[in-house]
């Protein structure tokens, strides 16, 4: 049984434990960072006039309602993103932040939240808050999966391209090469997330290759294709580009994870930094698999 397998199986198994992902009001922003640990975070709700009562796992991309209370205990902290509002970082010793109205009245933002909500929250959910599926001491690999499967597209033209490894012993080498050899663009550091810079890609075959420091290598195989892939337009609106950006991402990974996920992080990765903890997006990219 490999690591994609054991994380499928983990996955479903919390999903068992969770209730339904549900979201009566209109959505006035998400948590973009949880800095510290995600159990520490205290949203309290009141869902269609009942009792308040409190947000089941709290993590990244949860979508927040007007009144909503947020606090953040035992040194944790966490930073929202609201429509229309600079962002807000809620600590312990402020006590609790009350979400207010969104400033402007309903816009196409409202469905977006709302897709987020019923898409992607319910798989961040699945992800353990404790456990890491990844780390050193494990095998040299891609953090990605289906890449190094074959069946990775990616769109022509110019980018730096992101490829994140897994496991291994630092540092890493990843180069991309022509499918006759030629050396396209070369990176290298001390962490597993390598950007291989200034490519300019053709329609065509191309080779991932990463090294490790003890010797130990892998291979991908990528195409390049013509074809755009099948971005969904649910998020138009979201005001926070680079949450707009981990919502799109994550989506299209979520549908067509045999084939766009590497596309996917690379949305991500173009996207503008506001304070959204990317690695816990880009762990939900890489959690899913083929259908």
């Amino acid at each position: 049984m490999n690591r994609s397998d054991h994380r499928h199986i983990l996955f479903g198994a919390l999903a068992l434990l969770l209730p339904a992902s549900a979201h009566a009001c209109p959505g006035v922003g998400v948590i973009i960072r949880i800095d510290g640990k995600p159990q520490d975070v205290v949203i309290m709700r009141s869902e269609g006039g009942g009792p308040r009562a409190p947000v089941a796992r709290p993590r990244v991309l949860e979508v927040l309602c007007e009144g909503d209370t947020v606090r953040a205990q035992n040194g944790t902290a966490v930073t929202l993103s609201l429509d229309g509002a600079p962002t807000v970082k809620v600590q312990g010793p402020q006590g609790a932040y009350t979400v207010g109205a969104r400033r402007g009245g309903a816009t196409l933002a409202s469905n977006a939240y709302r897709n987020v909500s019923d898409h992607l929250l319910p798989d961040m959910k699945r992800q353990p808050w404790d456990v890491r599926l990844r780390g050193p001491g494990r095998e040299l690999g891609f953090a990605l999966t289906t890449l190094a499967a074959g069946h990775q597209d990616l769109t022509p033209g110019p980018r730096n391209l992101l490829v994140r490894l897994d496991g291994g012993v630092g540092a890493y080498k990843v180069a991309i090469t022509s499918d006759s050899g030629a050396v396209l663009a070369q990176g290298a550091g001390g962490t597993p997330d390598i950007v291989l810079p200034g490519l300019n890609l053709a329609p065509g075959a191309y080779v991932i290759k990463a090294t490790d420091s003890s010797g130990a290598s892998v291979e991908a195989h990528v195409a390049v294709v013509a074809d755009k892939p099948p971005i969904s337009a649910d998020y138009a609106g979201m005001t926070d580009a680079e949450v707009q950006a981990a919502a799109i991402a994550a989506d299209l990974a979520r549908d067509h994870a045999d084939t766009w996920s590497l596309e996917a992080e690379q949305v991500l990765a173009s996207a503008p930094a506001n304070g959204l903890d990317r690695e816990s997006v880009y762990e939900l990219i890489e959690s899913y698999g083929p259908a």
